[in-house]
C-alpha cells in the first residue's frame, strides 16, 4: 500500500533558503533517527532573512489549507494562487497575533510542516492552523501531524504517523526542553490513536477513499499486512552566540560551521539521554534544527512582518 497523500507543498525548494551543514553526530536510537542542521543565507556576519520570508509567503496558503479546501478556493472563478494566500493571511491574524504561541502563528510551527515535508518527506495529515481549527484532540501539545512512508518491511507495509513540535528560544538547551515537554503530553493525549481517526476533522480535510486508506494505516485491522509506529518529529531554532564584529567575513563563515558542529556535539548526548530517560527509545525520531541571529527578537520579526 503507497501513501495514500501526497505532499502538499508547492513545488518550490527549501535549498533556496537554507544550506544543510553537515556533522557526524547520532542519537544512537534503534529505529529510524535524523539529527540534521541548516543555516540560512548570510551577509555582513548576520544571517539574512529575506529568502526565508518570500519563502514562507509562497507555502503559507498550503500550510493554513487542507488539500480538500485549496482544491475549493482553486475552482475558476472562486480565487486564484495568490487570493488563497491572502485569506490563508486573514485565517493567520484572526487566530492571534503574531509569534502568539499555539495559535498555528510561531515560525517554527510554519518551518516544521515544510521540514517534515520536503526532508523527510512526510506529507502533512494536520498543519497547526489545522488542528486549532479542527475536532482533533492534539490542538494544544502538537504542532503537526504527518505520515511517513517507509516502504515494505518483511513483507509488510510500514508507516510512521510522525507527531510535530517545535521550540525557537536564545538557548538550545532551553529548546529541546520546550519540545520534550510537548512530546511527554502528546504521548499521554494519544493512546492508542482511536480518537486520531475518530474525529471529524479527518472527514473534512479528506475524500472518503482516502480516510477510510487513512484509518486502515494509523490503526491497521488484526492481521492486516500493515505495520505503523508513532514518531516524533522536531524542529528547534536557537541563538548562534557568534559576534559578527570581531571577524572578518571568512572567519564569520568559518566559525560559524565550527559553532554548530559544536553545539549539535555539546547536545546530542541531552537529546539521547531525554528520549531513553522518557521511556521513548522505541520511537523514531526526526530533528531539524536552525540558528538564528537573536532567536526570540527574529522569530517575532519574520511572522510580523509575513503578517502585516
Amino acid at each position: 500500500m503507497e501513501n495514500p497523500i501526497s505532499r502538499s507543498l508547492p513545488d518550490v525548494s527549501m535549498d533556496s533558503v537554507f544550506t544543510e551543514v553537515m556533522h557526524n553526530e547520532k542519537l544512537g536510537l534503534r529505529n529510524l533517527e535524523q539529527l540534521r542542521l541548516f543555516r540560512l543565507q548570510v551577509s555582513n556576519n548576520a544571517f539574512v532573512y529575506t529568502s526565508l520570508e518570500d519563502y514562507l509567503t509562497d507555502i503559507i496558503s498550503e500550510y493554513v489549507f487542507s488539500r480538500a479546501q485549496i482544491e475549493k478556493l482553486s475552482q475558476p472563478g472562486v480565487g486564484n494562487p495568490r487570493s488563497i494566500g491572502n485569506k490563508a493571511l486573514r485565517v493567520m491574524k484572526h487566530n492571534g497575533a503574531a509569534n502568539e504561541k499555539g495559535t498555528g502563528n510561531e515560525l517554527g510551527e510554519i518551518l516544521l510542516y515544510a521540514f517534515l515535508e520536503e526532508k523527510l518527506n512526510a506529507p502533512k495529515i494536520f498543519s497547526k492552523v489545522e488542528l486549532n481549527a479542527g475536532t482533533t484532540p492534539f490542538g494544544t501539545a502538537c504542532d503537526s501531524v504527518h505520515l511517513l512512508d517507509l516502504g515494505d518491511a518483511t513483507g509488510m507495509s510500514y508507516y510512521q504517523t510522525v507527531f510535530g513540535t517545535s521550540d525557537i528560544e536564545g538557548d538550545i538547551a532551553d529548546a529541546i526542553d520546550s519540545a520534550f515537554d510537548a512530546i511527554v503530553r502528546i504521548e499521554n493525549e494519544n493512546g492508542n490513536g482511536i480518537q486520531f481517526v475518530d474525529n471529524r476533522s479527518l472527514n473534512d480535510s479528506f475524500d472518503e477513499d482516502i480516510v477510510n486508506k487513512l484509518k486502515s494505516i494509523i490503526i491497521p485491522e488484526p492481521g492486516a499486512p500493515v505495520a505503523n509506529d508513532r514518531a516524533y518529529g522536531v524542529f528547534l531554532g536557537y541563538s548562534l552566540g557568534l559576534d559578527p564584529h570581531t571577524r572578518s567575513t571568512p572567519e564569520f563563515l568559518k566559525d560559524l560551521g565550527t559553532k554548530m558542529d559544536t553545539d549539535i556535539k555539546n547536545h546530542v548526548a541531552y537529546i539521547a539521554d531525554k528520549i531513553k530517560t522518557l521511556g521513548l527509545d522505541t520511537h523514531s525520531f526526526y530533528f531539524y534544527i536552525v540558528p538564528f541571529n537573536d532567536a526570540k527578537l527574529d522569530k517575532k520579526q519574520v511572522m510580523e512582518n509575513l503578517l502585516m
